[in-house]
């Protein structure tokens, strides 16, 4: 396990608490495990997880952005609305077939598993820029799944940070639902 890893171990925990108890320093947190992420993904040929990351980066200076717009203004946790489901499960499909032939041509690995944990992960991603409380229940879902990815590659440290973010994403659920609830 290289530094670079455990420091993006523990900016990626630190992230998603912070996330958690909705602190805009969620998104600089995470910025720093991304760009770290970024590299070692590339280094394993996981090029869905790499593309990701990129993603995480440009969604983390929006989320950032996004919050920092609406600080002074009721922004609250909120039920995702049931009409976009049918659209959120097309969009994972569409997403999750493109990623698997861009991945296939780029000889990635673990291909079939990482275009649709990509696909599920991009899609999550804007369910928590909305502060939709679904988020988390996908997130246990995907964040499981990638430890099982992590496993399969050998790769430690990130299996023991998706560990970690599964949990808390199971938390982040109760406290989001709780918070929901007072409203």
């Amino acid at each position: 396990m290289a530094f670079w890893d455990w420091i993006a171990l523990f900016t990626g925990v630190a992230g998603v608490v912070l996330t958690i108890f909705e602190s805009i320093w969620c998104w600089p947190m995470a910025l720093v495990s991304v760009i770290i992420s970024t590299l070692t993904f590339y280094n394993e040929r996981l090029f869905g997880d790499m593309s990701l990351n990129v993603f995480y980066f440009f969604s983390g200076i929006y989320g950032w952005i996004y919050w920092s717009k609406h600080k002074g203004k009721t922004f609250k946790v909120t039920k995702l609305p049931v009409k976009y489901i049918p659209f959120i499960a097309l969009s994972v499909i569409i997403q999750s077939g493109i990623y698997y032939f861009i991945l296939r041509h780029f000889k990635s690995d673990q291909i079939l598993f990482d275009s649709i944990l990509t696909a599920c992960s991009f899609t999550c991603t804007y369910l928590m820029t909305k502060k939709w409380l679904e988020n988390w229940f996908f997130w246990v879902l995907i964040d499981g799944s990638y430890v099982f990815l992590y496993i399969i590659k050998e790769m430690p440290t990130y299996a023991m940070l998706y560990t970690f973010f599964t949990l808390m994403a199971a938390y982040g659920f109760y406290a989001w639902k709780k918070q929901l609830q007072t409203l």
